[in-house]
């Protein structure tokens, strides 16, 4: 019997472990109260030297090191963010935004502050801060999110125009190519029109179709591959039941890979 109770024992114990071990620690989980907001960081401030900034909020640093076309947290598709729909969660109420630039020698202080500005966050609400322009002309315009999902087969989609020297852009949705030399314009869609710098279209919804190219060109412009500013053909910008941001950014003329005109898509759901 001795011995039978001591199997008993060391059994139990062998599936004690084995259970613990089979536990995942998350960490020390924070829940959303009535007063907290979530935010993403749509960084769409280009320079010249391609310079890694940071945001602050109050005094306290919320990014790591990002460049223009980085969306934080999380990103989505022709930027330089991975693909997850993830947002900040932060107090809400009066909340002072800084970019900035750091040291040579990132030690945590700030070496410039390229742009201070005030913004007002409501608690339980869902946010975008989109950064645009550059030195003195750099604004953040705020944006509310809605993060509902469209039914299957469909996604959901803004456009916001962040390229400081085209004063209005249309968005089409057109025929897929990789090269812009063998677009078809006589099959583009426009689906946002007219949208100025700084604004935001309102929500569309379209019927999945991975064989399309999005564009923009200057708003009323001639629909022709002449006119295109810039386009993309991922195929991951139309998956099932998402919810996107669609955004201009960088200058129209300029063709270095830093500077020229790009169309990107940030995931919101």
């Amino acid at each position: 019997m001795k011995v039978y109770k001591k199997f008993l024992i060391f059994v139990g114990l062998l599936s004690f472990m084995s259970c613990k071990e089979s536990v995942q620690d998350f960490g020390d989980l924070q829940f959303m109260t009535d007063n907290d907001v979530i935010v993403k960081i749509n960084m769409a401030s280009v320079y010249g030297d391609d310079r890694y900034m940071y945001v602050k909020f109050n005094d306290r640093r919320v990014t790591p090191l990002i460049r223009a076309r980085e969306p934080y947290p999380g990103g989505g598709y022709n930027t330089r963010g991975d693909s997850r729909p993830d947002f900040l969660k932060v107090a809400g109420g009066n909340v002072n935004v800084k970019v900035c630039l750091p040291h040579k020698i990132d030690n945590g202080m700030d070496s410039i502050v390229l742009n201070e500005t005030m913004v007002n966050l409501q608690g339980g609400k869902r946010y975008t801060l989109h950064i645009t322009d550059t030195a003195q002309f750099t604004k953040t315009i705020v944006t509310d999110e809605d993060l509902s999902r469209p039914d299957s087969s469909f996604a959901t989609y803004r456009f916001v125009n962040l390229m400081p020297n085209v004063p209005s852009i249309d968005l089409y949705y057109g025929f897929f190519n990789n090269t812009a030399a063998g677009q078809n314009a006589s099959q583009d869609s426009l689906v946002a029109k007219d949208i100025k710098f700084g604004e935001i279209s309102e929500y569309f919804t379209l019927h999945r179709t991975a064989t399309r190219t999005w564009k923009i060109r200057p708003s009323g412009a001639e629909v022709t591959n002449a006119t295109v500013l810039a386009y993309y053909a991922n195929v991951n910008s139309t998956l099932n039941s998402r919810s996107y941001t669609a955004y201009a950014l960088g200058y129209q003329g300029q063709t270095s890979a830093i500077m020229r005109p790009y169309v990107s898509f940030f995931l919101v759901r």
